[in-house]
């Protein structure tokens, strides 16, 4: 039985079924990062899409009449409350908005508050959250 056992330790001709073995879960845990990031990659990607496309419904909604901020800040909300746009699980929505930031300028550095009497006609760019 020795000698089978020295046979078997100095054999070559069967070491690459043994790094197979030993990379396997290497291989596998590798896969699973892979398949993990690229889910959150895309989810990152929803996410950004779904905040663009509130923000830009808000900012039509921005048209320098009365009540032009609440509609738009509504519009923002309306639009990821709905379920069937932001999901594909059949969950429901798990993308809410945290905040709408109104802007009189580009830079935004003029930040508008919305409970001040000229809000509606000094809004022009949204930011949302």
């Amino acid at each position: 039985m020795r000698s089978f056992g020295k046979k078997l330790w100095r054999e070559e001709s069967g070491a690459v079924a043994s790094i197979y073995a030993l990379a396997l879960p290497a291989l596998i845990a590798v896969g699973g990062i892979a398949f993990d990031y690229t889910r959150l990659a895309a989810m990152d990607t929803e996410l950004q899409n779904a905040a663009d496309q509130a923000a830009l419904a808000a900012v039509t909604q921005l048209d320098g009449r009365a009540g032009a901020v609440n509609r738009a800040t509504n519009a923002a909300s309306q639009l990821v409350a709905n379920s069937t746009v932001f999901s594909n699980d059949g969950g429901g929505t798990g993308v809410s908005i945290a905040s709408v930031v109104f802007y009189e300028d580009r830079d935004g550095t003029e930040v508008v508050d919305p409970t001040d009497a000229d809000a509606d006609s000094r809004a022009h760019f949204a930011e949302v959250t």
